[in-house]
């Protein structure tokens, strides 16, 4: 199982969503300079349908 993230990577994620939402993208990708390495970054926003809420809730009590 993935560790939790920490509030403030949760942060910048829902800041990058609002942002890419707000531009009309669904999707992005891009390098970042992380120590000493590139990295390819992929990000694609899919909506979770309304009967998958309540698992996608549990998961985070």
């Amino acid at each position: 199982m993935q560790s939790p993230m920490t509030f403030e990577i949760c942060r910048a994620l829902t800041q990058l969503t609002r942002q890419l939402l707000e531009a009309g993208e669904h999707a992005t990708e891009t390098h970042v300079l992380a120590k000493g390495r590139v990295y390819r970054v992929a990000l694609s926003l899919e909506p979770v349908p309304i009967d998958q809420l309540p698992g996608v809730i549990q998961r985070y009590r």
